[in-house]
């Protein structure tokens, strides 16, 4: 009975989850689109490699989404600020932005970015973990012979008869 509560538990906690939710994305994606309409037009063209990589990546963490939406959102900052700066929240100028093919190159290239950053880090990482433990197993069996020096080859033959 208890192992079922902890069970309950755990389902629950795993339910939270560390973000914005849903309803408050809504939220502020209506209010954009009131306020601030050329904005929300680039951002929502801009940002669809993210939307599609949070909606397949069903992994605790999403990383491949945040990986995505990271250098996507840096691919689309540049054209958002343009639009302030240019002619203060023009449809036109957003518009013309997006019609443009360099500005979709950026904006998805930098997407591309992510998802080549998330396919080719784990085995980087792998690998640079598997040279450090190498080498740390080097350094280990060094000091293991200066210690057999010191302590003679009675030492092994006492730990091996230990382990049996």
């Amino acid at each position: 009975m208890a192992k079922n509560k902890d069970k309950a538990a755990k389902g629950a906690k795993s339910k939270k989850s560390g973000g914005l939710s849903f309803f408050a994305i809504l939220v502020m994606g209506v209010l954009l689109f009131m306020v601030a309409l050329p904005t929300f037009i680039t951002l929502v063209v801009g940002l669809l490699p993210s939307v599609l990589a949070f909606f397949f990546d069903r992994h605790q963490g999403r990383y491949l989404a945040r990986c995505v939406f990271g250098l996507n959102f840096s691919g689309v900052a540049p054209y958002v600020m343009e639009l302030w700066h240019e002619g203060g929240q023009s449809v036109s100028i957003a518009t013309q932005q997006l019609l443009d093919p360099m500005t979709m190159v950026i904006m998805y290239g930098a997407a591309g970015l992510g998802w080549l950053m998330y396919l080719a880090m784990p085995p980087i990482v792998a690998n640079v973990l598997n040279l450090t433990a190498q080498r740390r197993t080097v350094e280990l069996r060094e000091q293991q012979r200066e210690l057999v020096k010191i302590w003679g080859e009675n030492l092994i033959s006492e730990i091996e008869k230990g382990h049996r």
